[in-house]
Order: C-alpha cells, then structure tokens, then sequence
C-alpha cells in the first residue's frame, strides 16, 4: 500500500488587473470520484500569451520535507526525495499522480535522502538516490513499481551530489564529503571504476559535459570549481577559483561552452570554460548564499536560481540584466532545495516544507521589474550624476515623423523608448586636487611649522589658494609655541646688555611706537612724580644738565627700566597674533565643515592633535568619512596612514580587520591554519610546501608568487628576476609579469 498524498491543482482564470503579488483564491472541497483536487485561482500573467498551452499551478504535499528530485528522461516523471521519503509521481496537464512509493522497511533508517537522480538511455528505468550516511540506493522503476536493485556502502562517507552521463547512462559520478569523486559503472557490482581526488575538504557538485561523455566538472567547498577528463584521472584539466567561500553549485550551460556556478559568496559567476581567463564573463549579485542553479531551456542569457537559506523564493536571472532578476517564483513556504526545468516555460521544485510544485513562468511568477521604482538617480565620486525617469521628456519641437516603412511595404510602428536615461556632469568637487592632496599632505605631529610649510606649498601646486592661506595662518598661530622657548633663554644678563645698549644711544637706535611709550608712561606715573618731587628746586647745575644732548645724557634709571620693559612687549607682539588661538581653530574647522571639505578638517585635527580642544564624536565622524572618500578613489596607502595617526580607538581598529591571509598546501590543497610545524609544513600530508622557485630552498619569510600559475619564492629573488624576464622562472611557459 502506498501512503496516501495530499494535491492541490490550482488552475489560472483570466488575468486580473491587481498587482502582481495580489491574487484571490477560493478554496472547495476535494472531489470523491477524481485524485486530483481542484481549485479556483486567480493569477497574474506576467507575459503575453504565447502558442503553447500554459500549465496549472500544480502542488504536491507529501509527509517530511523533501531535499531533491530529478525528471524522467521523457519527462513524463519525476522523483523526488528527502527524510525518509522517496516517491515517484506521473505529471500529465491533468495534474500530478503518485505512481512509486520507493521505501522498504530494513532501509528506513538509512534513507535520509541528500540527492535523488534518473537515470538516461541503458539507465533510464535506474533511479540512484544517495544518503548522507554513505549508502546509494539504485531502484528499477520500468514497470511503473520500484524494486530495489542494489546497495551501495560507502562506509558512511557523506555523498553530497550524483548525476549521470547523458551520453552513456551506465556511468554515474557521486561527489563525497571528503572531496573524494567516485565514478561507477552500473556493470560492475563491486567496486567504483575511477576515483579523482578533487584536493579539497569537500565536493559540492559535480555535472556531466551535455554533449562530451568524457567530461564533467566539480564545485568544492574551498570555493574552487574544477574541470576533468576521466580519461586523465590524475589531475584536473583546470582549476578556477571562483569563490571567496564556498562554492555549492554548477551546471553546464547546454552549449557546453559556459559553466554557472555559485556559493556562499551570495554570487552567480559565468565562466566561459574553453578561455585561459581566469575571471567569469558575467556575475549575479543575489541576497543570500546560492544553493542550486539551473539554466533555462531554450532561453541562452536565462538561469534560475534558489537560496541555501533565508529567502523561500526562487529567482529567473537574465545574464545582460543581472542586478535585477527577470522573474520570481514565492509559493514555497520554506527554502528551496531542488530546481529543474520541465520545458522552456514550466519549472519544477521542491522544498523543505514539504511540497512539490508546478509552476508555469507565463502564469504562476512576477515580474520585479514591474515592483520597482522606475526613477533613479546615481551620484559617484567624480561628481557625475546619472539618472533615469519613466517617461522621455515631451519634445516641444517635435516633428510628426510617418510609420517606417520595411523592404516588404510593411508598415512598422515606430519604436519609442519606455524610459530616458542621462547623464549630468557636475564641476562641484574637484576629485583632482582631492587625490594630489591626499597622496601629498603631511599629517605628522613632530614639526609643525614645516609641516605647514609643506601643506600649504601642496595646496598652492593644487590651487587650493584659500586653503594654503590657512595653512600659513595655523603655522602664524602655532608658532608661538617655538617662541615660548626661545624667550626663556632671555636671561638676567640679556637684560643688563639690553640696559647698556638703550643707555648708549636710546633714541638713535630704538624708535618706539608712541601709543607703547604713553602706556609706559602711564604705568609709570608715580615713579616719575616721585622724582619730580624730590627735585623741587632747579639750580643751575641741573640746568646746564638740561643743555646738554640727549645723545650724550643718560636716562633716568625708571626711564631704563619701562624702556626695557617696553622693548620686549614690542617684540612679542611683533610676531604674536593678539587673538585666541582655540577660538579661532574651531571657527576655521566649523568653516571647513559647512564647506564639505572633510579632507582638510582632519588633516587639521592629525597635525594639530592635542593642540585643539575638538569633540572626540565629531572628529571621529570626519575621519571615518574622509576615509570613505579615500576607499572609493582606492587611495588605500593614505587611508591606512589616517587610521594609523589616529589616536581613538575606533578609527584604529580599523587596521586591525582582515589582516590574515591563510596560504594552501600545493599538494593537499588543505589551508594551512593554526600550523605546530610551521608555514611551510602541511600538518594535514606532512609535505613540505613549493620552495623558493629560483633557489629551490624553503621560505620561511616573506613569499611571493603568480596567481596564474601558481610558482614564486623569495621575495627578492622574484623581484631580481622579473626585473630582467617575464616569463616563469620554472619554465612553465607562463608569463608572470
């Protein structure tokens, strides 16, 4: 007896003009003389009505959650299978109909299902369904009942992926958790034909050629996809590093020229297989990590895709437009697990709640594009503004043009865009002058008056004249910091000489300023009055002291004394700017603010550093935006100096993220983490790494090498020697530099 299974066959009435996600549905009783269950639905078509038939929104609940399925070669069938479930269901425009309830009791515990696929051509009555405990059950559907035709006992190596040759279905390929692949032939009973040791902890995937029995290609968790030749089974034909992480899905584009693959870098990257680039030709930007991709029939630049986790919807990408996808599927409640394409416009999936759906992309999907704002606009760092509206401006000097006329005598209607596009060029910021700067300015803290010196003369060679006033003016304000200490070297004995020498010839050499003199005066006064006092009388002695020049007599010791006083203030204030320095520097930094130019508050505030009395929130606000600015220009050697001169700790752990890079073993291809023996010893094959390509002795410093082909060694052997060559020293033939 097989378990009985819940069906829902939704069938679509006329297009409602509702939004794309609004749909009303009325739900009635199951039918008692039909195994199918109908139901009324209204749904949103979201493509013209094409010449084929569109098919129901078809559902299919089943008891556990389902991880796979795969189609029968004519299409007619498909498996499906997960926790303890394997079932197989005829799927006809009537609806779906279980045929084959594919479980015996002695394998029930064995039968948590991680891939399920149909065989092809000699195979095509074989269903291969594999476990996570390392068993692979092969199944004889041809009579339309499931009999078990024989297990296979990994020894509990988890198997990730199987699939078949499509040119020669008695070949079937399992990919292991141990990064082990396993090809069989379904002939022999005993042992596997041929093991490729893909390097890697694990193997995600692994695909068939479409039209070339003797290729296939692997997806690992190291993030690298890899392309073989069973006939070579030593070693890969290529390598690709495709991912920063791990890399969890491919399939072969049905040309056989392109491979798309994805992973947990929330990216789907094209690669056009048969080129020695090593960087995919187009990529897909989703919002979570990618779990399954299947390109779609008949449609070159189309492929569907679902999530590993998060999003329960499955997405239709077009390559050329790869930022927004094309359609969507959302009837799943819960995270896809298995995606494949019925035909060009039918796709079939299954999911963790449960369920295997029918979906017709004409009828049952939406169009994002159709959620979106049509009207956009773009501002990058070279004050270049782009936009689109929905609709083109209206021409007011329009001229009625007549319908274009083809070489039939056809009329054609002329075409008109949907939507105008532009783009603006604005003169606001000076992104020139910002790098000159940038790479040019001195932040340091040591000498600030030639610190100013410098910045003002690069802001004159920048033509930033405003700007390198300022910077003369800061080295005016903060020179008194240098005159501080050459005045405490003004001693006792400076002032004797200074006494002789304004003794000797006061009013021939000293010429001070009056306003300096009457103040003197004034402070003076009862000094003065004191000895006008004590000399009430004139005699005539003191007059003949009054004839005589004012060269050759000398002053009175008061007068001395505010002249020495006077002369230093006069000097002083000579040099020193009598205004507040903190008053100023924050009206210059507030100035600068409003002006939007972050770039010189925080140059300010670096060379500046405890001199100011700044807000520590709002400097900090300055440098993480002028260190914005600076990543967007990719000026990462003066961004990394900012980070490093900044004295708050924030800003400075900034240089303390993602500064490990993990090397591989170049025989395991295991990372290399946390080694007792060292960088250069494999703790995993206990193989000593590639040595140094020029003097063949291990590195143990610093080691350079060629992303192409993977050879280097000491770094200054490398460089010694692409000084002179290009090609690889170990005469691989690549050309390194």
């Amino acid at each position: 007896m097989t378990e009985p299974s819940n069906y829902w066959l939704f069938r679509p009435a006329t297009p409602t003009p509702s939004s794309p996600l609004q749909s009303s549905t009325s739900v009635g009783g199951p039918s008692n003389t039909s195994p199918y269950s109908t139901f009324g639905f209204t749904s949103h078509s979201t493509r013209n009505q094409g010449l084929e038939a569109k098919r129901d929104l078809v559902k299919v609940k089943v008891n556990n959650p389902l991880s796979a399925l795969s189609a029968s070669p004519d299409q007619t069938r498909v498996v499906v299978g997960g926790h303890q479930v394997l079932k197989t269901y005829r799927v006809s425009e009537k609806g779906v109909r279980e045929e084959a309830n594919l479980k015996y009791k002695q394998y029930i515990h064995k039968q948590s299902i991680s891939d399920v696929k149909w065989g092809n051509q000699y195979s095509k009555s074989k269903i291969a369904a594999a476990s996570n405990n390392g068993y692979i059950q092969l199944w004889d559907v041809g009579g339309g009942k499931g009999k078990l035709d024989r297990t296979i006992d990994e020894q509990g190596r988890a198997i990730n992926k199987i699939c078949f040759n499509p040119m020669q279905g008695i070949l079937m390929l399992c990919a292991f958790q141990d990064g082990l692949i396993q090809m069989w032939d379904l002939r022999d009973r005993v042992r596997p034909k041929i093991t490729f040791n893909g390097r890697a902890n694990s193997a995600r995937d692994v695909q068939f050629h479409p039209s070339n029995s003797n290729e296939f290609i692997a997806a690992f968790d190291n993030g690298m996809i890899q392309k073989w030749d069973i006939r070579k089974p030593n070693n890969y034909e290529r390598r690709l590093f495709a991912h920063a992480s791990s890399a969890l899905t491919v399939d072969w584009h049905p040309d056989g020229n392109k491979v798309a693959s994805g992973g947990v870098d929330k990216i789907i990257k094209i690669w056009d297989i048969n080129s020695d680039d090593n960087k995919p030709t187009e990529f897909i930007p989703c919002i979570s990590a990618v779990a399954r991709v299947q390109w779609r029939p008949n449609q070159v630049d189309e492929i569907a895709s679902c999530s590993f986790n998060k999003d329960n919807r499955i997405f239709v990408w077009n390559i050329k437009r790869p930022y927004i996808a094309s359609y969507f599927f959302d009837e799943h409640e819960d995270i896809p697990t298995g995606i494949l394409w019925h035909d060009s416009h039918v796709l079939w999936s299954c999911s963790r709640d449960k369920t295997f759906i029918q979906q017709d992309i004409r009828t049952n999907s939406h169009r994002q594009i159709d959620l979106l704002n049509k009207c956009g606009i773009g501002w990058n760092v070279y004050d270049e503004l782009a936009f689109a509206i929905d609709k083109p401006a209206a021409d007011l000097n329009q001229i009625r043009r007549s319908p274009s006329a083809s070489d039939s005598g056809i009329v054609e209607p002329e075409i008109r865009s949907q939507q105008k596009t532009g783009v603006s060029f604005m003169t606001m910021f000076d992104y020139e002058s910002f790098k000159y700067l940038a790479e040019n300015y001195m932040i340091s803290t040591d000498d600030i008056l030639n610190t100013c010196q410098h910045n003002a003369k690069i802001a004159w060679e920048a033509q930033k004249f405003r700007t390198s006033q300022t910077w003369k003016i800061v080295q005016l304000l903060f020179s008194n910091d240098t005159l501080d200490e050459e005045e405490k070297i003004i001693t006792n004995s400076d002032n004797k000489q200074v006494s002789k020498c304004i003794t000797e010839n006061f009013y021939k050499h000293v010429d001070l300023p009056k306003e300096k003199v009457l103040d003197g005066m004034q402070e003076n006064e009862d000094s003065l009055s004191e000895s006008e006092e004590s000399d009430e009388f004139v005699t005539d002695e003191n007059r003949e002291k009054e004839n005589v020049p004012a060269t050759q007599q000398p002053p009175p010791p008061n007068l001395i004394k505010m002249t020495s006083k006077l002369v230093q203030q006069t000097l002083k204030s000579a040099v020193r700017p009598i205004w507040n320095h903190e008053s100023s520097m924050n009206s210059l930094l507030e100035y600068y603010a409003e002006q939007g130019d972050v770039q010189m508050c925080v140059t300010l505030v670096l060379v500046l550093d405890e001199r100011l009395n700044v807000d520590k929130d709002t400097v900090e606000r300055w440098i993480f935006s002028y260190i914005e600015l600076l990543h967007r220009f990719q000026l990462w050697i003066p961004a990394s100096a900012i980070i490093s001169s900044c004295k708050i700790p924030s800003v400075r752990e900034k240089n303390q993220e993602s500064t490990t890079i993990y090397t591989t073993c170049n025989n395991c291809f295991k990372p290399i983490i946390n080694s007792h023996n060292g960088f250069w010893i494999c703790d995993k094959c206990q193989k000593l790494l590639n040595p140094c390509s020029i003097c063949h002795r291990i590195v143990k410093g610093l080691y350079s090498w060629c992303q192409g082909c993977g050879h280097g060694g000491h770094l200054a052997h490398m460089q010694e020697w692409f000084q002179k060559k290009s090609e690889c020293p170990t005469g691989c033939g690549h050309y390194c530099a």
